[in-house]
């Protein structure tokens, strides 16, 4: 009994095969099939490489918002810095301010004669000529420690904000800090610890709260306001 060496049937009794190959007829290579199917192949591999790569993406973008969320009561504190650096009544304004205080500086900007846009720059300059005076070269500050506010403690800073602009508070904390303020010709640098307030306002975000905050004299100098 004999076999076709090309397709391994076996052969009739002349010894012949009725397969393509054995009859003399062209079968496509190997090579030529891996090569039909390599690009089916490829698409199946981008596909996979762009799905790792989405899901990398919303794991990192996830991961900031979670970071974000739980850092957001540092947010005022280095506004109020990054402000009185750079001359930025706004920023400022945002980190210290709820929005009916901020009403309340446009009425105050009102009666003074000036415009909201005028009152900011007019601010701006301020603290430009403030920190020029006291030839401060920049402020830098590091949130080291928290501690969360309740009983009495939270009573004063919900009755603060109650009382004077009549907003809830969902939460606040005494954050400890180091404020360290560089000096220009060779003034050298000053370190300051103290503890600061901060409150979460409902429908609202973080702010620095005055109520049982320490003073630091350098960035209350930048940052009060006209």
């Amino acid at each position: 009994m004999a076999f076709c060496k090309y397709c391994g049937k076996e052969l009739d009794k002349d010894g012949n095969c009725t397969c393509e190959a054995s009859m003399g007829k062209s079968v496509p290579s190997r090579e030529h099939i891996k090569a039909d199917k390599s690009p089916e192949g490829g698409a199946k591999k981008a596909l996979i490489i762009i799905c790792v790569v989405l899901v990398l993406a919303i794991i990192v973008a996830l991961a900031l918002f979670i970071y974000s969320g739980v850092n957001a009561y540092k947010k005022p504190i280095k506004d109020m810095v990054k402000g009185a650096n750079k001359g930025d009544t706004q920023r400022i304004i945002s980190a210290m301010y709820t929005d009916d205080e901020v009403s309340e500086l446009k009425v105050r900007a009102k009666d003074k004669g000036l415009d909201w846009d005028s009152y900011i720059s007019d601010n701006d300059k301020t603290i430009d000529t403030i920190r020029k005076s006291k030839n401060i070269r920049g402020m830098k500050v590091d949130v080291v420690a928290k501690e969360k506010l309740d009983g009495s403690n939270l009573e004063k800073v919900e009755e603060y904000y109650k009382n004077s602009f009549g907003e809830e508070v969902k939460k606040a904390y005494r954050v400890e800090v180091n404020l360290r303020v560089k000096y220009k010709d060779g003034g050298g640098e000053i370190k300051n610890n103290g503890w600061m307030t901060v409150a979460k306002i409902k429908d609202g975000g973080w702010v620095y709260c005055p109520e049982g905050s320490d003073t630091f004299e350098e960035l209350k100098d930048l940052t009060m306001l006209l």
